[in-house]
């Protein structure tokens, strides 16, 4: 089992708020469910600083905007590795 979690870094804060987790089957599985998650959280906070980790591997997630002045969401599943060798 790998455990994952998503959290924001809301403006005025100094930590970041860990609002998803979970764990996966194995770190494949669980980085799946964490950029689910991620995703689901951006569309839930807007725009700002967002962090995601499995396992060990912790990312820092910043969503623009495209020219319409929408979420751009296109990056978040790239923001970990598909595969993870150890």
């Amino acid at each position: 089992m790998e455990h994952w979690r998503v959290g924001v870094l809301r403006s005025g804060a100094e930590n970041v708020a860990w609002t998803d987790q979970g764990e996966g089957q194995d770190w494949d599985s669980a980085r799946d469910a964490a950029v689910a998650a991620l995703h689901a959280r951006v569309l839930a906070e807007g725009r700002g600083e967002f962090r995601v980790q499995v396992a060990e591997n912790e990312a820092y997630v910043f969503p623009g905007e495209t020219v319409d002045g929408e979420l751009e969401l296109t990056g978040l599943g790239d923001v970990l590795p598909q595969r993870y060798s150890r």
